[in-house]
């Protein structure tokens, strides 16, 4: 939070992309990799510090019960979650730092859903209670389409320490502006996420970098909370049953430029991004 008020701060970019690239099966949990190949999870957080990110986000997205449990390794999620902070401990310089990825469970409340908001709660503050213990200095909820479940992360990373907690909802563009799939607008969301006490406050996932600039414009108009910024390379397209993420990096960074001038004051990737982006952005910030 200190090196927010001197910089703009650089986190990451995308892990499950570059992991999908590198040979994940389908069906196959991220999170497995920590144990099954450690070396690439840790080659990929060397890279992205070495391309000058002042923080990495540990490889523990769908590392909660619920989403462990609907691939059949709930057993696993202290293992998971631990190893996945040892991995990035390990290779951080002493001027960087940690933070504990969490995404949304995968459940849904009624009536699409049978769990309950109690439920999204209990999940997350085991999680980050693991999380915390490991040794994170941060923790990072993202790419959340429900405002319920976003709040329970929220309140859960709260209960279990004094860490800093970005939140980061994740919107679609549509006719009548930027909204998630639950029908919550940015303001409505902002709103809701300072009341619960995050920190830091932002977009990331679903929209590309071009899309993402007004979208921060707008969050920033709506709280005086640092915003962050996570946006995927362009919207994702199939070629020769191959997923490609088109925006360059060139324009990736670009737009990265102009979401800062909107007031963003923490940037990075999400979805198609890589090292190479994140070392355009910092060449282009640096001045």
């Amino acid at each position: 939070m200190e090196l927010l008020q001197e910089k703009i701060v650089i986190l990451d970019g995308a892990m499950g992309s570059l992991l999908i690239d590198q040979g994940l099966e389908p069906g196959t949990p991220p999170e497995y990799w920590n144990v099954s190949h450690p070396e690439k999870i840790q080659k990929i957080h060397l890279d992205y510090f070495k391309a000058g990110s002042d923080a990495v986000l540990t490889n523990t997205f769908g590392g909660s019960r619920m989403k462990l449990s609907a691939h059949k390794h709930g057993h696993s999620v202290d293992k998971y979650n631990k190893r996945a902070v040892e991995l990035a401990r390990e290779i951080c310089p002493e001027d960087k730092f940690i933070g504990g990825d969490i995404g949304p469970s995968g459940a849904f409340l009624p009536p699409v859903g049978t769990v309950s908001v109690d439920d999204f709660y209990e999940n997350f503050l085991e999680q980050t209670g693991i999380l915390n213990d490991a040794g994170v200095d941060f923790f990072f909820v993202e790419t959340m389409v429900d405002l319920k479940e976003a709040e329970a992360a929220v309140r859960a990373a709260k209960k279990t320490s004094n860490r800093p907690v970005f939140a980061s909802i994740t919107y679609q563009l549509t006719k009548r502006g930027y909204f998630t799939i639950m029908g919550n607008s940015v303001g409505d969301c902002v709103t809701t996420l300072e009341k619960v006490g995050a920190d830091v406050i932002g977009a990331n996932c679903t929209i590309g970098s071009d899309e993402m600039i007004d979208l921060i414009s707008i969050a920033s108009n709506e709280t005086d909370l640092p915003i962050s910024a996570k946006p995927n390379a362009g919207k994702p397209q199939l070629i020769k049953g191959r997923t490609i993420y088109p925006t360059t990096e060139k324009n990736f960074t670009a737009d990265i430029v102009q979401i800062t001038k909107k007031g963003a004051k923490v940037v990075g990737g999400c979805c198609g991004t890589s090292p190479k982006y994140i070392e355009d952005i910092v060449k282009n910030l640096s001045g």
